[in-house]
């Protein structure tokens, strides 16, 4: 039998990455998020408002007594998409599985500065987590 590259091993990681538990969970909230019009014109809102915010931040002659309606323009629709709980679920999904990615990354840092001494990694450990700090 050949024996695996490290390169190999880094595929099959991040392959087993992509099948996690975390991962499917990511998938289905972004499946829900995409099948509902209603979520997904409430961060296409938002992100128009940003964009307008940013404009005319980068405008050196444009009117900035705007900023003080877009502003709370944009705060508004922040309090409607965390209301929302398609686009709050997935949120909590990519926070998750972010959470998931950091803490492996973490496991395999420590590993390679020879400090691992954690037997796996769980995310909502990380702050006590050798392995992590």
């Amino acid at each position: 039998m050949k024996k695996m590259s490290v390169y190999d091993k880094a595929r099959e990681l991040g392959k087993d990455m992509l099948e996690c538990e975390e991962a499917q969970k990511l998938y289905a909230a972004r499946e829900v998020f995409e099948n509902d019009d209603a979520a997904k014109a409430l961060v296409d809102q938002y992100v128009e408002l940003k964009e307008k915010w940013q404009e005319i931040m980068t405008d050196e002659s444009a009117d900035k007594a705007i900023l003080t309606d877009l502003g709370a323009q944009i705060t508004a629709k922040e309090k409607e998409i965390k209301e929302n709980s398609v686009t709050m679920g997935l949120m909590k999904a990519e926070s998750e599985y972010g959470a998931f990615v950091n803490s492996v990354f973490n496991l395999l840092s420590a590993t390679i500065q020879g400090k691992d001494n954690v037997e796996g990694c769980d995310p909502t450990y990380c702050t006590t987590c050798p392995g992590c700090n």
